[in-house]
């Protein structure tokens, strides 16, 4: 008795078909997870940013969502509302302050660079000349600038620096919270 084989397109074009159909289905579905963000003009930055410094003094309500308590602090996914950002978020720490917290992740110093002198820049005209600028180097080779207005407790701070990567980072809150040690 011969046994006849069959050929290997036969099974493996119902297995390519499911794979392509897996395949198509995960990208639909992943990409739906994190809607893509619209381009924001710099006006719109502009309003976004005076929104985010008024909101200090009420501890950012408007802007936080998914809470998360960890040892030292209260953590809240915020708003995005800073151009190219990747993650932004409210944090309560455990003295009772509060700030805003934004996030660009670089390939390098850079991409950190380039991330840290836009932002800087729309901070600038977004801020105007009431706004008093402070720029120190810090220890990992990166810059601070801070942004200070007299009779405000509250601070824009934008740095970039070197941790376990280079990143750039955007603060609005309490100066007080500006006092740790710069990487």
């Amino acid at each position: 008795m011969k046994l006849k084989l069959s050929s290997p397109s036969r099974f493996m074009q119902p297995a390519l078909l499911i794979l392509t159909c897996a395949g198509a289905f995960l990208s639909t579905s992943c990409s739906t997870l994190e809607p893509k963000r619209e381009a924001m003009s710099e006006e719109e930055v502009c309003t976004q940013l005076h929104s985010i410094i008024e909101a200090h003094p009420g501890e950012f309500t408007d802007y936080k969502t998914n809470k998360r308590v960890t040892r030292r602090m209260t953590i809240w996914d915020a708003t995005v509302s800073f151009p190219e950002a990747d993650d932004c978020q409210v944090w309560e720490w455990s003295d009772g302050l509060d700030n805003y917290f934004c996030e660009w992740k670089s390939d390098g110093i850079n991409g950190a660079k380039a991330d840290f002198h836009r932002a800087e820049g729309i901070l600038e005209r977004c801020l105007g000349p009431q706004w008093t600028r402070h720029k120190n180097p810090t220890s990992s080779g990166g810059e601070h600038t801070r942004f200070i207005k007299e009779g405000s407790k509250t601070v824009v701070s934008i740095r970039y620096f070197k941790d376990q990567y280079w990143q750039t980072v955007l603060y609005i809150g309490d100066k007080s919270n500006l006092n740790t040690p710069l990487q």
